[in-house]
């Protein structure tokens, strides 16, 4: 991964993601956490694509994080009208076993950035609660 952060879209992959998000909108969503589901750890670019997703999820709900990217705001309002509260749900899901495990997780552990990407993912699950 080229460029490398602690927020959803700080790094090259969810950046990727974005444009198949202006593509097809909620489609995008809902393949990104249909890809998270199920058992076994996530690798990339999967465990961050769902993060990005529920970065997304969370802003058309109005639970958007500080400092969310305009392009990703005003992506969020076009979608608004199609998120549900079952898309919240999937991607806290998605999001509380990419902590525990995944492939990103894993590259964090190695970081001293780890307890920053882990607090960021936290908040996003506490913003998808329903």
């Amino acid at each position: 991964m080229g460029a490398w952060g602690t927020a959803a879209f700080d790094n090259d992959d969810a950046s990727d993601w974005v444009y198949d998000l202006e593509k097809r909108g909620i489609a995008a969503i809902e393949s990104a956490l249909t890809d998270a589901e199920g058992s076994g750890p996530l690798e990339m670019p999967t465990d961050v694509n769902a993060i990005a997703a529920g970065e997304v999820i969370a802003a058309a709900l109005g639970r958007s994080a500080t400092g969310l990217r305009e392009d990703i705001l005003s992506l969020t309002r076009v979608l608004r009208d199609h998120v549900t509260s079952d898309h919240a749900e999937r991607a806290r899901i998605a999001a509380e076993r990419i902590l525990a495990d995944s492939e990103v997780a894993d590259l964090w552990a190695e970081t001293d950035e780890n307890e920053e990407w882990r607090a960021t993912v936290d908040d996003l699950i506490s913003r998808l609660a329903v």
